[in-house]
Parts: C-alpha cells; sequence; structure tokens
C-alpha cells in the first residue's frame, strides 16, 4: 500500500493523531465494559491500542515512527512487551509514499526530477523507514540506491513529540516533569536524523575510521548527488540482517556476522568516542561475500570524555570494590547526587552494582556465549524487579545522564542482535587500560 498525499501541517498531524487517541479512548471503554461481565486479557487490549498507534504513525512518518522503532527494541515488563511487539512492524516498513508524490518530493527538493540526475530511476522505492525510503537508481556503470526524506518530517519533531510524548509517558510508566531533558536529547537526535549531509559526512567519517575491518562494509557517498534531504551512495547487494536471522542455518555464518557488529560497535564507543545509536537490523545487510554492510548514519552519538571515563570505569574491579570510587563514579553520571537522603544513595549504590553484575558480565569475562537464554532472561527479570519497586517511580528517582540513552540504547540492540544470532564473541578489554581512575 502506498500514499498519495502525506499530511505536512502541524493541524493535519494533529488531526490524525487525535483521531486515534478517540480510537484509543474507545478500546479502553470496550475492553472495561466487556471486563464487567467476563475475563478479559489486558494484552488485547494493549495490542489493539498499540495497532492503532503504529498505523497511524506509519501514515505520519517522522519522529513518531522512530519512537515506535526505540520502543520496539525494548523487551521489559509485561505490558512494553506487548507494545514493542507490535511496534517491531515500525523497522523500515512504513507505508511507502506513491510513485507520483515521489517525484514530486525530489523535484521540491533538488529543483530537477530525478531523470535529470540519473540514468535510470525506480520511483517505487524499495525500502520505506520512518525518515525517508529508498529508491534504486543507475548512473553509468554504477547501481545506486537513493533516499528520500519524506516531506514535512524535519520541520514536524518538535510537534509530533509533543504528541507521542503522552503516549510513551504512559507506556513506559514514567511521569512527565523530569523526562524533559531525556526528550531534549531525543529530539536533538531525531533532528540530526534529518539532516542528510550531515549523515554523509558522518558515514564518510567512519568509513575512513573503520577502514582497516575487513568484515565491515560501509558503501561509498556521492556528495554531488547529494543535499539536505536527499542521500545517495552506492547499492549494495545481500540480505537484509532480520531475513538472516530468520534463515541462516550455518553456526559459523552467523559467528562471523555477530563477532563485525560487535567489533563495529566496541571501536566506534571505545576508540572514536562517536557511535552508531541505532542497532535495529533494518540498518544492516549481510553481503553476498559475508560481510556486515551498514546503511545508515542518521543516528550517531558523541560520548563527552567524562562520561565515557566514569560510566565505563563502573566496570572495573578497582572501582566496583572501593566504596568511595564506586560513589563517585555514578555521582558524575547522575545515578547519585549530592542531597539524596541515607535511603536513596543506598537504593541506587546497591541497584547499579546489580546492574553492572549483570550488564556488564560480557565485558568483564572477555569472552561471551549470547546464546545463554538464563544471561537474556536474568536481563529482564532484573528490568521486571526495577519496575515493580514502587521507590523507582517517584519523581526524584528518574535520573541519570541524558548522555546514557542511546549508548543503552545503542548496547541493549547489539545484545539483543548477538541473542538472536546465538553466537559466541570475543570481547576486547584493552579500552579498561586506558580509563582515568
Amino acid at each position: 500500500m502506498t500514499q498519495d498525499k502525506l499530511p505536512t501541517s502541524k493541524v493535519e498531524r494533529a488531526s490524525r493523531f487525535l483521531k486515534t487517541g478517540l480510537k484509543v479512548g474507545g478500546n479502553y471503554v470496550a475492553h472495561y465494559t466487556k471486563s464487567a461481565f467476563t475475563e478479559v486479557d489486558r494484552n488485547d487490549l494493549d495490542r489493539k491500542n498499540a495497532i492503532e498507534i503504529l498505523n497511524v504513525l506509519r501514515q505520519l512518518k517522522g519522529s513518531g515512527l522512530k519512537i515506535a522503532q526505540m520502543l520496539s527494541m525494548d523487551n521489559g515488563k509485561k505490558k512494553k512487551k506487548t507494545y514493542a511487539e507490535v511496534f517491531a512492524g515500525a523497522q523500515n516498513n512504513a507505508m511507502a509514499l506513491s510513485g507520483p508524490m515521489v517525484l514530486n518530493t525530489f523535484k521540491k527538493y533538488w529543483g530537477k526530477t530525478p531523470y535529470e540526475l540519473y540514468d535510470s530511476f525506480n520511483p517505487i522505492s524499495i525500502l520505506a523507514a520512518s525518515i525517508g525510503q529508498v529508491h534504486e537508481a543507475k548512473l553509468s556503470d554504477k547501481k545506486l540506491a537513493v533516499k528520500i526524506q519524506y516531506p514535512g518530517v524535519a520541520d514536524s519533531i518538535k510537534s509530533d513529540l509533543n504528541m507521542v510524548k503522552p503516549v510513551v509517558l504512559k507506556v513506559m510508566g514514567l511521569p512527565s516533569a523530569v523526562m524533559n531533558q531525556y526528550m531534549d536529547e531525543i529530539e536533538e537526535r531525531l533532528i540530526e536524523e534529518t539532516d542528510y549531509e550531515l549523515e554523509l559526512q558522518q558515514a564518510l567519517f567512519v568509513k575512513k575510521e573503520l577502514a582497516g575491518f575487513e568484515n565491515i562494509i560501509i558503501p561509498n557517498y556521492y556528495p554531488e548527488l547529494s543535499n539536505k534531504r536527499i542521500l545517495t551512495m552506492d547499492w549494495l547487494e545481500g540480505t537484509m540482517l532480520s531475513d538472516f536471522i530468520k534463515t541462516e542455518t550455518d553456526p559459523v555464518k552467523r559467528q562471523i556476522i555477530g563477532q563485525s557488529l560487535l567489533d563495529f560497535l566496541h571501536f566506534q564507543t571505545h576508540t572514536l568516542k562517536k557511535f552508531h545509536a541505532d542497532l535495529h537490523p533494518g540498518n544492516f545487510i549481510v553481503t553476498n561475500d559475508l560481510k556486515l554492510g551498514v546503511l545508515d548514519f542518521g543516528c550517531m552519538k558523541s560520548l563527552p570524555p567524562a562520561f565515557y571515563n566514569a560510566y565505563f570505569s563502573l566496570g572495573l574491579d578497582a572501582v566496583i570494590n572501593d566504596p568511595l570510587k564506586f560513589r563517585e563514579m555514578l555521582m558524575e553520571i547522575d545515578l547519585i547526587r549530592e542531597g539524596d537522603s541515607v535511603e536513596e544513595e543506598k537504593l541506587f549504590l546497591e541497584t547499579a552494582l546489580n546492574a553492572i553484575k549483570i550488564i556488564a558480565r560480557p565485558l568483564m569475562q572477555g569472552e561471551f556465549d549470547f546464546s545463554n537464554e538464563a544471561f537474556y532472561q536474568e536481563m529482564l527479570q532484573f528490568g521486571e524487579e526495577i519496575y515493580a519497586n514502587k521507590d523507582f517511580r517517584k519523581p526524584n528517582a528518574i535520573r541519570g545522564s541524558k548522555h546514557a540513552i542511546y549508548l543503552h540504547r545503542a548496547f541493549y540492540g547489539l545484545y539483543g542482535l548477538l541473542h538472536q544470532l546465538g553466537v559466541n564473541v570475543k570481547i576486547d578489554r584493552t579500552f579498561f587500560d586506558k580509563l582515568n581512575i
């Protein structure tokens, strides 16, 4: 199914979302009316509401759909899990623009039709995602991928976030007042994602820095065929990572791709201090010669030196076993604050220590088998326990550096992909030697 019209004004977009809100409200009424007479499953209500929300986000595209992608990577508490399963359809599965609308959009962004820039151009998209969609083109002997941004997306980020924010807070069970700094961080990254000139520069930077990684392929980009809303790169042949995970049965091949994923993120995090923060399978392809192709560099996050040092120092025995040093590092990343009560400080110290023992276990061991279902379930159970603890629902309990949002997202995405691949990977721990404690 394709779209011939995309709502671009704030009024149009708000109207679409309001109609969905009314449908969701109707679902609640129907659910609780039925529950008065018979036993019903709350998951059915959550699933219906998630489908309604995802349908409108697919039509609106942009930041709302990107938020749905982020929620789809979270498999924590039961309610979030239901939404996550439905929102998983947001990953590279947006409703595509129709051919005529694509041509009109391209001409609006470039002042020319695509046929004036390329020898051939397919107006039917190959892939439709949250911010833009991808088309196949040819120029001379080169097969190209052309990413075209949806109209109105860049101009509607703030208003879309204001619409989606109440839904996110309800799904996540979080208070609004203390979430502003985190929403600001998300807004900043989303604004960057709509700047294709920035994405091009980020891709060229990472391509240069990762030149020595033979198993990682980053396509060539063409500045002369790109601008703020259109991005042209080489076409990579292969299998989308999501399909590779489902269909590849050779454990050796799965191992190669899993190790490449880990090396890709770790090198950026620990050497460049700037990393690809959107590790969902729609952004990766397995090439025909078994290399990991990276397709999107729109979402990247830089780590301030002080935050990086404190955050990863928490994985050192010399820090974990030194109460004063441990507390100092937690203060640096805003998990412990001056003025905390004795009870609050005890809560966060103990929780942080338990989290590190679970989440940092692969880093501490240097080699880890992500097919270990017990480890994955332990992570989920820890999340359930945090959510069930009423002390973490207090406004003062919502804390932590904003710089951790995308770092957690990236590593959560990595762990999830490695678990799905069922691989045992080696982890270079030498970065620990360079930390300043």
